[in-house]
C-alpha cells in the first residue's frame, strides 16, 4: 500500500473517471491503458462519444470492455459530453465520492490518481482538485502546474508552462481554476454548482467552473505529486485559426460572466496589452490568417453573432 493510501486510513475514495471523446481513436488506447493499469480499486471508467466517426466506440468496446460508453448522436463538444456523463452520475445519487474529467489525449501513471483523490479528501476547503500536467512528448516539462486569474487585469494562464518540473516545488497549493484536462470534482462542488457551462464553444468551461466554485466557497487544490502526461493540441492543432478564433470568443465571454461592468471598463488596458501582444506575435510568425481570427473572435462575442460551423 503506497503512503497516501496509508495516510487516508487505508481506503481510497470512489471515483469514476469520465472521458470525452470526438474521432479520438488513435489516442484512446494510451489514455484507457493507464485507466486499467493506474492500480486504483474499483475505478470506475465512463467514456462519452460525440459521435465519432472513426470506428472509437467500436474499437473501446473490443479493447476496454470494463469502459462505459455513452453516445451521442452529435458533437455536444468537450462541455456538453461531460455534462452527458454528469447528469447519469447524478440521476444515480452520485454513486462515486469524486469524478475526474479527463482529457481522452492524456496518460496517467500509475500512483497519479490515488495522490490526487487522496489529496482532495484530505483537503476540507477544497471542492476541486488538479494534477501537474506535462508534456506527454517531452515530459520533463510543464504545461500546467496551477491555473493563475488575474482579477485586475483579466489573464488567464497556466502557471510553470514550459519549466523544467525538476526545478519545480512539489508541495500542494491552492489555485484560481484547474484545467479541463484533468480536474478532478467533488461531491460538493457537484451539488452545489451542477453542471458545465455549454455556452462556452470550446475553451474557458474550466476556468468558469473553477469561478463558480470560488463564488460558493470552494477552493481548488493542486498536487503536483500526481502527474498527468498531455498531448497538447492533437483536436485543433497548435495555432489553428479554429482555435483561436474560439479560445478569443470564449475569453471574452469568461469576463463578461465574471466581471461586472465596472469591473470590466479598468480591465481594458491589460486586455489591450493582451490581445494586442497575441496578435503581433500571430503576424510576426507569418499567420496572418491567426491573427484575422482572434480579432473575428473578439468582434463576433462582444456582438453576440452565432459561432459559424467548422
Amino acid at each position: 500500500m503506497s503512503a497516501t493510501a496509508s495516510d487516508s486510513g487505508g481506503q481510497l475514495p470512489s471515483l469514476c473517471v469520465v472521458v470525452v471523446n470526438w474521432n479520438g481513436r488513435d489516442v484512446l488506447e494510451d489514455c484507457l491503458r493507464s485507466l486499467r493499469e493506474s492500480g486504483y480499486p474499483d475505478l470506475r471508467v465512463i467514456m462519452v462519444d460525440n459521435a465519432s466517426s472513426d470506428n472509437s466506440v467500436a474499437y473501446a468496446q473490443g479493447r476496454f470492455p470494463e469502459v462505459e460508453i455513452l453516445e451521442s448522436d452529435e458533437n455536444l463538444r468537450w462541455a456538453g459530453g461531460n455534462n452527458l456523463a454528469l447528469a447519469a452520475l447524478r440521476d444515480e445519487g452520485w454513486p462515486q465520492q469524486q469524478v475526474l474529467l479527463l482529457n481522452n489525449d492524456t496518460v496517467v501513471p500509475e500512483g497519479s490518481l490515488e495522490r490526487l483523490t487522496c489529496a482532495l479528501a484530505a483537503a476540507p476547503d477544497a471542492w476541486a482538485a488538479t494534477p501537474r500536467i506535462l508534456y506527454a512528448d517531452d515530459p520533463a516539462r510543464v504545461w500546467y502546474d496551477g491555473g493563475r486569474i488575474g482579477r485586475h487585469s483579466g489573464w488567464v494562464r497556466h502557471a510553470g508552462i514550459r519549466q523544467l518540473a525538476g526545478r519545480l516545488p512539489v508541495t500542494e497549493s491552492r489555485v484560481e481554476y484547474g484545467t479541463g484536462c484533468a480536474l478532478l470534482l467533488g461531491i460538493r462542488a457537484l451539488e452545489t454548482c451542477g453542471l458545465l457551462d455549454t455556452d462556452y464553444h470550446f475553451y474557458g468551461e474550466d476556468a468558469d467552473y473553477c469561478l463558480r466554485i470560488a463564488a460558493a466557497g470552494g477552493a481548488v487544490l493542486h498536487v503536483p505529486r500526481s502527474l498527468v502526461l498531455h498531448k497538447v493540441s492533437m483536436t485543433l492543432g497548435v495555432a489553428s485559426p479554429r482555435k483561436v478564433y474560439l479560445r478569443s470568443r470564449s475569453h471574452v465571454r469568461l469576463l463578461n460572466r465574471h466581471w461586472p461592468v465596472w469591473r470590466r471598463l479598468g480591465l481594458l488596458p491589460a486586455q489591450a496589452v493582451y490581445f494586442g501582444g497575441h496578435l503581433l506575435w500571430h503576424l510576426w510568425h507569418g499567420r496572418p490568417a491567426t491573427a484575422l481570427a482572434m480579432v473575428e473572435g473578439i468582434l463576433d462575442e462582444l456582438r453576440h453573432r452565432p459561432i459559424p460551423a467548422a
